[in-house]
């Protein structure tokens, strides 16, 4: 093989794969071979240096369980979560004993609890059944709004906003006076077929109202199927 061969074949034997002319990146007279060694090296020393840089606290932090909120109370499919969704100002839920309508009655009213401007009423037909269902919001609020006091002589939760929900009965028909010239955003009966009329179901009406438009008016109630007023509740709704 010729010297001038051999030179030829060597000058092709540089040339990046495709190209017809040798690369210029410089006016070195270095050899190419040379530059393409530094390159890598180069890359590989910007690469480690970028990730030596990575701070450490770029890591997930642990789970922090002080900082963490307990679910107080959440609905079950169906019907307790249609209950307290509703938006309508009447609504009632009714079932089987055992199916949390209780409970969904005393969660209602907390959507309106920490305003100052919520006043609401929650009553049972008798002063036994009202000890009972104070019992299960005592374990409940407390917990789903911190700094809330009951008022044993008022029968009266308020908020640390200034939002009142009064528990009380309504024994006897009369027992409505006790309320006339009062206003509530909300009002639940809680067992509503224990009444054997509508009188008081229909009084209550009249002390739905409120300046606090935000706040809305609505009446609700549940009830077991049965019951003295079993016809004109199933009439009413």
């Amino acid at each position: 093989m010729s010297k001038d061969v051999e030179k030829h074949l060597l000058l092709n034997a540089s040339l990046p794969s495709g190209s017809k002319k040798p690369l210029r990146k410089s006016k070195s007279s270095k050899p190419k071979e040379s530059v393409h060694t530094e390159i890598p090296v180069q890359a590989v020393e910007q690469i480690e240096t970028t990730r030596d840089t990575v701070p450490a606290q770029a890591v997930a932090p642990a789970y922090d369980e002080e900082l963490a909120q307990d679910i107080v109370f959440k609905p079950n499919p169906g019907p307790q979560t249609s209950f307290l969704s509703s938006s309508e100002r009447e609504v009632l839920y009714g079932g089987a004993a055992g199916g949390g309508k209780s409970y969904a009655m005393l969660a209602d009213p907390l959507h309106g609890l920490n305003d100052p401007n919520f006043s609401g009423l929650l009553v049972r037909h008798t002063t036994e059944e009202l000890r009972e269902l104070i019992q299960k919001s005592q374990e409940l609020y407390p917990k789903a709004i911190p700094g809330i006091k009951w008022s044993e002589r008022k029968s009266q939760w308020t908020s640390p906003r200034g939002g009142r929900l009064w528990m009380s009965y309504l024994d006897k028909d009369t027992d409505v006076t006790r309320y006339q010239g009062q206003a509530f955003n909300w009002i639940g009966f809680d067992e509503l077929t224990q009444w054997s009329s509508p009188y008081a179901w229909d009084y209550m009406r009249s002390r739905l109202r409120s300046s606090a438009k935000n706040l809305g008016l609505y009446m609700r109630a549940t009830t077991n199927p049965g019951g003295s007023g079993h016809q004109w509740v199933k009439k009413m709704f």
